[in-house]
């Protein structure tokens, strides 16, 4: 019998919050973003980006077999964005074929201006 009703349990996550901090303007980043499978039953779960073009992962699918994880590469491309600070969500889900559960990934990152070419001195 199937104790979940045709319901996956949620994707755990080993966090909800990834912040990469300050960035100059041109730079990228790469940090993990653990999904893991709990339940007793294989798990199908996806990732979504949250349609930001500055926010890429490596691996957007997969399945997870009772008590298996897997990592997955976050990155932030800060060359096309305005300086400040910007956030998206990442949206990871478990799918059954009746139903799907899903987590949320808050992404936060500050964009600094870019390291500028020496100007001449003008303290005059």
């Amino acid at each position: 019998m199937n104790n979940y009703y045709g319901e996956p349990p949620p994707p755990i996550l080993s966090q909800n919050l990834l912040d990469f901090g300050s960035l100059r303007q041109g730079e990228n980043k790469t940090l993990q973003e653990q999904v893991s499978n709990t339940s007793n039953q294989p798990m199908l779960w996806h990732a979504d980006t949250d349609v930001k073009n500055w926010l890429t992962i490596d691996k957007g699918a997969g399945t997870l077999q009772p008590g298996q994880k897997e990592i997955v590469h976050v990155k932030v491309h800060t060359s096309s964005l305005a300086i400040g600070n910007h956030k998206a969500m990442l949206i990871f889900s478990a799918e059954s074929d009746t139903s799907s559960k899903s987590v949320e990934v808050a992404v936060t990152l500050a964009v600094t201006p870019p390291l500028s070419v020496k100007k001449g001195q003008n303290n005059g």
